[in-house]
């Protein structure tokens, strides 16, 4: 009876130390991955997905990245026109904003 006890403590004990160590991930983007995806998007390679997990997740971590990130929500609003055969996402005027906000990003 007091080794099934001990063994359920240390089992226990095992459990907790294993979920406290362990981590759990996160989606933290910098500048680099802003400026990538904004450039896939411009040129026609990015994924609607791609675009999506972007403009989902808000980035507390940075509030500049963040400003960029509700600029281009507010763009998608606007002129998000999905996939099209040119591999676009936007409207043209979209697609114009989108390369003046990435050229700000590149300046910065």
């Amino acid at each position: 009876m007091l080794a099934t006890i001990v063994l359920s403590v240390l089992v226990f004990a095992v459990v907790v130390g294993l979920l406290l160590w362990v981590s759990t991930p996160t989606y933290r983007i910098d500048r680099s991955n802003v400026i990538e995806l904004l450039q896939m998007v411009v040129d026609g390679r990015a994924s609607e997905n791609d675009w999506r997990v972007f403009v989902s997740i808000p980035l507390r971590h940075d509030l500049y990245l963040e400003q960029i990130r509700q600029q281009c929500m507010d763009i998608e609003e606007r002129t998000y026109m999905g996939r099209r055969r040119s591999g676009a996402l936007f409207s043209e005027s979209g697609l114009e904003e989108l390369r003046a906000l990435l050229a700000e990003l590149q300046a910065r």
